[in-house]
């Protein structure tokens, strides 16, 4: 009897669950009609309740099969950097690998989770990428590494956008590996926003709609340097006198208030701190506040497709779309000055440029791995069959002869005969 193809999903942070949400229940739904088995797995990078139960729990997200328990296990060792963090997946993710014996594993995003990848491929396991191609091209941000990383080992990439796609081309990722989908955020969205907008979280924090700014701050530019800790402090602080904000705080950055002494910086009375939220409440303040202070790239779409207008505070990003469009401004320096800026855009942008395909993203992602899976393709994806209309490719495997021109004269077009 023919085995069933395993799929392992491995997610580990909060907006992981939030995108990956219908794709999730697509995938289980699909499992006894479609012949395949799927495995939902989760690798501990987030693990507080106010930052991965919640999010199960609201969004009907059934719990993982298997947990990894990195954030905690290592929070328990005070190991907690980007390397521990790796190290600690690495191991975890090749015993999960030789327990569970999948066919192919999916991740999604730009986290310290997706490095795993790496122990995946040397598996001779195919990789499964969504939300591929975006690119910050700035070389500070750990983000930027992982999605390099993963999307060089990946047999399917499922981008966000054609842009994306380009960028993978340019980078050399062969075409039959590259898929736009739209989105999927958005899917998560048309779900759950009419729940949303029944919470009653304006009334709870004592602020009407659109009189209020809404404030989420987390990436290690922003955070780890306390001379600009202070600053985006200060601004927030000179922002509460026009309007109040909102600032869910996360655990990382309490951390880092309190180690850098400035905790007492948020003692205004125009901001209005609160912990972690759950997906329903967050996206209750974001549809109605006045606008948006983010260095998130997920809040960044939300807000462009909520119709707030959002002040992007970091020194790049790689969803740069949302700039084109006109619903953000990129600012690293000076919040309050381009947090006024950003209070006198207009929300009159093209709320669709996320999604140009329209429907949904995330049933184009799985009618595509259901095609992939009945075709047999992950188990000819690195085949010499797949990749040799590459000419690198064909000298490699003695398919080609070709003039040693180009190894002293690399701009001159090679020249290679069959």
């Amino acid at each position: 009897m023919r085995r069933k193809f395993k799929l392992v999903t491995l997610l580990g942070i909060r907006p992981d669950i939030i995108r990956m949400r219908k794709l999730l229940h697509l995938l289980d739904r699909g499992q006894a009609r479609h012949g395949y088995q799927h495995l939902y797995v989760h690798s501990g990078q987030h693990y507080d309740y106010s930052l991965d139960g919640i999010f199960h729990r609201e969004l009907d997200v059934r719990r993982p099969k298997f947990n990894m328990r990195t954030g905690r296990t290592l929070k328990k060792r005070a190991k907690t950097s980007h390397v521990y963090q790796a190290a600690f997946l690495f191991e975890k993710t090749a015993q999960m690998l030789e327990r569970m014996r999948p066919d192919a594993v999916l991740f999604l995003g730009d986290t310290n989770t997706v490095l795993s990848a790496v122990v995946v491929a040397k598996y001779n396991i195919p990789v499964i990428h969504v939300e591929g191609g975006g690119r910050s091209f700035d070389w500070r941000m750990p983000e930027e590494k992982n999605r390099i990383i993963i999307d060089h080992l990946s047999d399917v990439i499922y981008c966000y956008l054609e842009r994306y796609k380009q960028i993978l081309l340019a980078e050399g990722v062969a075409e039959h590996r590259v898929v736009s989908v739209g989105n999927i955020i958005i899917d998560a969205l048309e779900e759950f926003l009419p729940a949303a907008r029944q919470r009653p979280i304006l009334q709870s924090l004592g602020v009407q709609a659109r009189k209020y700014a809404l404030c989420t701050l987390h990436r290690e530019e922003n955070i780890e340097n306390r001379k600009i800790l202070a600053a985006k402090i200060k601004g927030l602080r000179q922002l509460s006198r026009l309007l109040p904000v909102v600032f869910p705080v996360m655990p990382r950055v309490r951390a880092r208030l309190r180690r850098f002494g400035l905790a007492n910086l948020l003692k205004s009375p125009g901001i209005i701190l609160t912990e972690p939220l759950g997906f329903l409440d967050f996206l209750k303040l974001e549809a109605e506040a006045k606008m948006i202070v983010t260095d998130s790239g997920t809040v960044q779409e939300e807000a462009l497709l909520l119709g707030v207008p959002c002040l992007v505070t970091r020194r790049s990003t790689e969803r740069p779309e949302t700039i084109a469009a006109g619903a953000s401004i990129l600012a690293e320096g000076d919040l309050y000055s381009n947090a006024q800026r950003a209070l006198q855009m207009a929300p009159q942008w093209d709320r669709t440029v996320l999604n140009p395909l329209g429907g949904s993203p995330s049933e184009r992602i799985y009618e595509d791995l259901l095609s992939r899976m009945r075709s047999g393709y992950f188990a000819r994806s690195r085949s010499l069959a797949m990749l040799q209309e590459n000419q690198f490719v064909r000298e490699a495997y003695g398919l080609a002869q070709c003039s040693l021109q180009h190894l002293s004269q690399p701009s001159e077009k090679v020249l290679c005969a069959r």
